[in-house]
């Protein structure tokens, strides 16, 4: 799929005209998420992103850190200190399944969460999140290509907002204002989501 069709995909974006508009033409209702779940959404993107990027090469430490988190329950508390110790453990150069492992052996010891990562691998986790965005979203919803642009082709607000002004003529005010709905929207949708298919998941497993 061509970078240009993402871009025409997010154009139709420009005649949206308020925030409750955006969720009512592309969205499910109503969907808000405090700080913590926000990061938590943004590193299982990250995970969806690097892998279906098309780059190869090392993974950062923000994919290893999206996987810990998919991967056992948390609350707000404990969701920081997992970014805390993943962060600490970057700085003294651990990186790649090293990182993984000795994150996990901190936060998660003699744990069957624990041991689910270790069996995990990146392209199913990166899978799922491909399966739930298309399954919120659908395939030619222009929020999903919002994703694709922000963490498959790694463009920056900024960049996405010139865009949509540029193809469009939209002010740049305006092309702000529409992707930060977009970006919230994906956000507070997947979140909840990605959320429920987990529960789904967790309860085959135990069946």
């Amino acid at each position: 799929m061509s970078q240009e069709r993402d871009y025409q995909q997010i154009s139709r974006l420009a005649g949206v005209r308020t925030d409750s508009e955006m969720r009512r033409l592309f969205g499910t209702g109503w969907k808000t998420i405090n700080t913590s779940q926000r990061a938590w959404i943004r590193h299982l993107l990250t995970v969806w992103g690097d892998h279906y990027s098309g780059e190869e090469g090392e993974r950062g430490e923000i994919n290893l850190l999206g996987r810990l988190m998919m991967r056992c329950e948390w609350s707000e508390q404990q969701a920081k200190q997992i970014e805390k110790v993943y962060t600490r453990l970057h700085c003294e150069g651990l990186r790649g399944d090293e990182l993984l492992r000795e994150a996990k052996n901190l936060l998660l010891p003699n744990t069957s969460a624990g041991n689910i990562i270790a069996l995990a691998k990146e392209s199913d986790d990166a899978a799922f999140i491909e399966a739930v965005i298309v399954k919120t979203f659908g395939r030619e919803n222009p929020i999903r290509y919002v994703a694709r642009l922000r963490y498959c082709r790694r463009k920056s607000a900024q960049n996405l907002m010139r865009a949509l002004s540029y193809h469009t003529g939209i002010t740049d005010k305006e092309a702000r204002n529409r992707m930060e709905w977009a970006v919230k929207m994906l956000e507070g949708e997947l979140f909840y989501a990605v959320k429920r298919e987990m529960e789904k998941e967790n309860l085959l497993m135990v069946a």
